[in-house]
């Protein structure tokens, strides 16, 4: 049973990994629409409902996921749980850029669900990650989310 906690905790991992995976998936094919699918969607105020639905679908999993994943890394020596942390926040916010900016954008939106585990990092590992995240995007030009996420990076 000793190497029980990390790896369930891994296994939170794989499961963050691959809700993120369907999330673009699903954003992608949201996306792709017929020409009269898209000039509807273009006097729509609030654009492609789709994209929508599965944005709000997304954001209940990735909480539950986030969630799930800092309890388990509570059950971990410090370093495996830093370890872990550190893949699954490569995973939300060093994702590869999209060139849909509506797939960009919502995948931006949820990079500062990633806080929960700016606390499992060390001190070192978040001063990096901090600094690779401003280079990305500039604290400037960060949603409200994304600063939130990099202030907790840099405060520790």
């Amino acid at each position: 049973m000793d190497g029980a906690p990390e790896t369930s905790a891994f296994q939170a991992v794989e499961e963050l990994r691959g809700c993120y995976e369907a999330f673009a998936e699903k954003l992608e094919a949201c996306c792709a629409a017929n020409v009269g699918e898209a000039m509807g969607f273009l006097f729509r105020a609030q654009g492609n409902p789709k994209v929508g639905y599965a944005v709000e679908e997304f954001n209940a999993v990735v909480t539950r996921r986030v969630a799930d994943l800092a309890e388990r890394l509570t059950l971990c020596p410090a370093e495996q749980a830093g370890r872990l942390a550190e893949q699954a926040m490569e995973l939300m916010i060093f994702y590869p850029q999209p060139r849909n900016n509506t797939i960009s954008f919502s995948l931006a939106a949820f990079e500062g669900h990633a806080r929960p585990l700016v606390r499992f990092l060390p001190a070192q590992r978040r001063q990096e990650l901090a600094r690779r995240y401003a280079r990305r995007t500039p604290p400037r030009r960060m949603l409200p989310n994304q600063n939130k996420l990099w202030q907790a990076l840099v405060s520790g």
